[in-house]
């Protein structure tokens, strides 16, 4: 076998070189830490939104360096469209700023998985904190528009499962939409209202009324109104009526009703419905 001998002292800059090369290949193997799950983990239920098809689970797991695996896997996605998730903040019924951006859902398995130690922000979150986060995860279309295809309501947003569903009335008496409230872990409330056969350039205002056991006007509210860009739906939160905070409890004992109107312009309705305790109150889910 041919030996080769190198003599160091020759040639001290290429030794200085080798050493230099050796010391920093192992201060970056150092650096690195194994993601090593703890165990803990916490699963939500990504939902599905009126103008997509996605549905699945996320996953958080926590690993013992302080990070966090996102795991999200998604039903019905397509090859070769992969499509952007943010961890956004607030939540998905009013959006919010990007909190972190995520490794994209790739169409072809539904799947996308990021590590997670740091807001972009800089700021450094554990999963503890995650679990705490006042925001929801977005899953959006991979074109300009950024619409919201699946979301999961994370946190204090989570929703409990507590929910009322009341039907909406059409001028003619005909069922024509639903109102749906579900209680969020903070203890308030996501309200939908939803109606049946807009037209794509439709914009109806939507007013909450809350009436005294007289039936006298109390309150009114004005809601995000009913547009045909959202197929006929209005996305809110309720969390107070006059700055007074309100409850998911609370606001279901109100004597209230929806109204939507054709225009700011005119007292013709094209849906009402009561909540709670209103006489015309007609409730699907109790």
């Amino acid at each position: 076998m041919p030996r080769f001998d190198f003599n160091f002292n020759k040639y001290p800059q290429l030794f200085i070189f080798f050493i230099t090369i050796s010391i920093s290949s192992c201060n970056n193997s150092d650096d690195i830490d194994e993601i090593i799950p703890t165990g803990k983990t916490k699963e939500y239920t990504l939902l599905e939104t009126n103008i997509s098809d996605l549905t699945g689970t996320i996953i958080f797991s926590e690993n013992t360096n302080g990070s966090t695996t996102v795991l999200i896997q998604v039903n019905n996605t397509v090859k070769d469209i992969d499509l952007p998730v943010y961890l956004r903040r607030n939540t998905a019924n009013t959006g919010g700023g990007i909190a972190i951006i995520l490794n994209n859902i790739i169409g072809e398995n539904g799947n996308s998985n990021t590590v997670v130690s740091k807001l972009n922000n800089g700021e450094t979150i554990s999963y503890s904190e995650l679990l705490e986060f006042n925001g929801y995860i977005a899953i959006e279309d991979n074109v300009m528009t950024g619409s919201l295809l699946a979301y999961s309501d994370l946190g204090p947003n989570e929703l409990t499962g507590n929910k009322k569903i009341y039907n909406l009335f059409a001028p003619n008496g005909a069922i024509n939409g639903l109102i749906t409230l579900e209680e969020r872990k903070k203890g308030t409330t996501s309200l939908t209202i939803g109606i049946l056969q807009t037209n794509e350039n439709d914009e109806f205002p939507v007013t909450l009324n809350i009436l005294s056991e007289s039936n006298t006007l109390e309150n009114s509210k004005q809601l995000n109104p009913i547009t045909g860009s959202l197929n006929g739906f209005s996305f809110n939160e309720l969390t107070d009526i006059n700055e007074e905070v309100i409850t998911f409890d609370k606001f279901i004992q109100t004597n209230s009703f929806i109204e939507i109107k054709q225009s700011i312009d005119t007292e013709n309705f094209v849906a009402s419905g009561g909540i709670g305790n209103h006489a015309e109150a007609s409730p699907v889910l109790d």
